[in-house]
């Protein structure tokens, strides 16, 4: 069975139930949003194995969701602008890998990402921003269609970060300027999994549209900064897929966690733990092409390691990342470190789901989907 496009899909709704869930955080004052669109032109197109060249085009068309009226405790705290919606194209027929340069190798790509937009600084009209973002992304080309060795899924994860100038040229209207790094990866729940990258530069309009006047309610405990635990402890699990190589076919991991959480404020924390992975399936040498796992190849059932990072939290959402050394990790190919990342959500105030990716140096291992419990 393929559980590849459920995974995807419960994952973008994870992201986008929290961007929902926030869009209502003014009271009874006019919230401006607007428009943006910015054609774009790659400066490169990359993977952390191959040579890729020539040209992608494309550009973005984006939602900017007023955040600056009566904001969150956190909104405020880490100056969140907007948040978006973008919705990202791009034409790749032209990329070539230098190793084996036959054409119409990518195809087009497709992504629709939520956003944040934090003002880094500002000056009169002109403004400087950051907008890290995640969602999904739709790849024209995989080695299912046409042997392209670096992309086995249609469906991945994407995320992208921009770094953009804007000005205002007339009331309603600014000009932006930017560039943007996007990252296609289905996270290894289909091998191969190579990822691209796509930096680009664009140069954009954004227009304002007609204010409008919030809905009166009562959101007197949105402004509140949520009540939280200096010192918690987290206990968690978490299971998932990782492709076969040139395969649809799987292998199932399950991923446990223990750790110590230290809040230092209602933004930031720091954690660290203890984190078990067991195989379902090891690597056995006489059967290579159906447990071969690149560097997640194991021939134990359990690897196990610690690792230290920070978290950081928007309300009840945070993003987490760790970086870990092994203590027991009997490796194929003797991998001493690893990092982790993902989101949790604190649906209860003792309880959390979550969405985990688990890494080898750049390379994907898995992503897990369940839960956490704080006791």
């Amino acid at each position: 069975m393929n559980f590849q496009k459920p995974l995807n899909i419960y994952f973008l709704a994870f992201l986008l139930s929290f961007l929902i869930s926030n869009l209502n955080a003014q009271e009874n004052k006019t919230a401006q949003n607007s428009i943006e669109f910015i054609p774009q032109t790659s400066l490169g197109v990359f993977t952390a194995q191959n040579k890729l060249a020539k040209t992608a085009y494309g550009g973005e068309l984006i939602y900017h969701i007023n955040t600056t009226v009566n904001p969150r405790p956190w909104m405020k705290a880490l100056n969140v602008k907007s948040f978006d919606v973008v919705f990202n194209y791009k034409n790749m027929g032209d990329i070539v890998m230098v190793s084996d340069p036959r054409p119409n190798r990518f195809g087009d790509s497709y992504a629709l990402l939520g956003a944040l937009n934090f003002s880094l600084l500002k000056v009169k009209g002109t403004e400087l921003l950051v907008t890290p973002g995640l969602g999904l992304g739709y790849l024209g080309e995989t080695w299912f269609t046409n042997q392209n060795v670096l992309i086995g899924s249609h469906l991945n994860f994407s995320s992208r970060i921009a770094l953009k100038v804007t000005t205002q040229i007339a009331p309603s209207t600014k000009l932006s300027a930017g560039v943007d790094i996007l990252h296609f990866s289905n996270a290894g729940t289909r091998v191969p999994n190579n990822g691209m990258n796509v930096s680009s530069v664009g140069l954009g309009v954004v227009q304002s549209l007609n204010a409008k006047r919030v809905i009166e309610r009562d959101t007197s405990s949105w402004r509140k900064p949520i009540e939280y635990k200096k010192h918690s402890v987290d206990f968690g699990v978490n299971i998932g897929r990782r492709g076969v190589y040139r395969s649809t076919d799987g292998l199932y991991k399950t991923g446990l966690y223990a750790g110590y959480n230290y809040r230092l404020n209602t933004v930031f924390g720091l954690g660290a733990g203890v984190d078990a992975v067991y195989y379902h399936t090891i690597y056995d040498p006489l059967r290579n092409g159906a447990t071969y796992q690149s560097n997640a190849s194991s021939f134990d059932r359990w690897r196990v390691g610690t690792a230290l990072g920070p978290d950081l939290w928007m309300g009840r959402l945070a993003l987490m990342a760790k970086y870990g050394y092994y203590l027991h990790y009997n490796s194929l190919k003797d991998i001493k470190t690893y990092w982790t990342a993902g989101l949790k959500y604190n649906a209860l105030d003792w309880a959390a789901i979550q969405a985990k990716i688990y890494v080898h140096k750049t390379e994907a291992d898995f992503v897990g989907f369940g839960f956490l419990i704080t006791p």
